[in-house]
């Protein structure tokens, strides 16, 4: 059973999206953010370098000397960098849950941006790592909505001529099947406070329009694993913990990802949170639940080292 402040959250989330809901608008595309200038917390130490060509921000608690590393995949829809800040909270939160370094790949995204051209950034920044002599054991890859797409999607292109892949994947809430297949979009249809038709919209007659196809795919094949890393082989791949909320309208691509990591034997743990929704601990870490999701994701982590 949801707790009663989750209720009240999800509640005032449905006030502030509706007018996106109800015209089934995308929230990364439409939700408009500022730049801010961060402000590092005096416990921890930050700098920004190149690996691969691409920005990577590293966050790390102070002296930091150990070699484990969070490789953090950001969400927002292909549309939204680091620069608002929200994601550089994230990654302080994954700092002082974990103890490790964090490094947060800040990609090119853009309203212009189509396919591959995230995914080359993703890719090159993760071999760009690889080159400059960070092992791959002491990786562990988390990446949430499309954050956690780009993530999958580099680790099957590196896979698949050879390369090393991590030590461990986390899959949170991702946004994984740009055909939009899953039953979710229609179970969940009403439930989702982000992205749900409101509740006067019957969803026999409107579901299918909560199906849409994000520019990014731009003209390309949806069922491409490397766009679509739910059609993804994932054989050979690490162990994953996979967390997302019951009533999110894309549930069913963590259902998907769930299953092809379990037909190609991966050591796969999946996590779903009743009554939740998209990005649940990220918007709202301080909900019974989500504490409860950093601590499954603390405890994964723990369990790699």
């Amino acid at each position: 059973m949801t707790s009663f402040l989750g209720s009240l959250v999800k509640a005032g989330i449905r006030l502030y999206t509706f007018r996106y809901r109800r015209k089934q608008a995308s929230l990364s595309y439409n939700i408009k953010t500022k730049a801010r200038v961060y402000k590092c917390p005096k416990e921890l130490d930050y700098e920004v370098s190149e690996y691969g060509g691409i920005k990577v921000e590293k966050l790390s608690l102070k002296n930091y000397n150990g070699e484990g590393i969070i490789l953090h995949f950001h969400g927002g829809g292909a549309v939204r960098d680091m620069s608002d800040g929200f994601y550089r909270k994230i990654a302080e939160r994954y700092v002082r849950a974990t103890g490790l370094a964090v490094m947060s790949i800040d990609y090119s995204a853009g309203r212009d941006k189509v396919h591959p051209s995230l995914l080359n950034d993703c890719f090159n920044a993760y071999s760009g790592l690889l080159d400059s002599g960070i092992k791959p054991e002491n990786i562990i890859a988390v990446g949430d909505s499309m954050g956690a797409n780009l993530m999958l999607a580099t680790c099957l292109k590196a896979r698949d001529p050879g390369m090393p892949l991590p030590r461990a994947i986390v899959s949170i809430c991702a946004f994984l099947d740009c055909t939009s297949s899953g039953e979710s979009y229609y179970v969940n249809a009403h439930k989702d406070p982000m992205y749900a038709l409101p509740f006067y919209m019957s969803k026999k007659k409107y579901a299918d329009r909560l199906r849409r196809v994000p520019p990014y795919a731009g003209k390309c094949d949806l069922k491409d694993p490397y766009l679509s890393p739910a059609f993804g082989d994932y054989r050979d791949f690490p162990p994953m913990l996979i967390i997302c909320g019951a009533i999110e309208v894309d549930e069913s691509d963590s259902e998907m990802l769930f299953s092809a990591a379990k037909r190609a034997a991966v050591n796969a743990e999946y996590k779903k949170y009743k009554g939740m929704f998209h990005d649940f601990l990220y918007v709202a870490p301080f909900l019974k639940e989500s504490r409860a999701a950093w601590k499954d994701i603390e405890k994964f982590v723990r369990s790699c080292y």
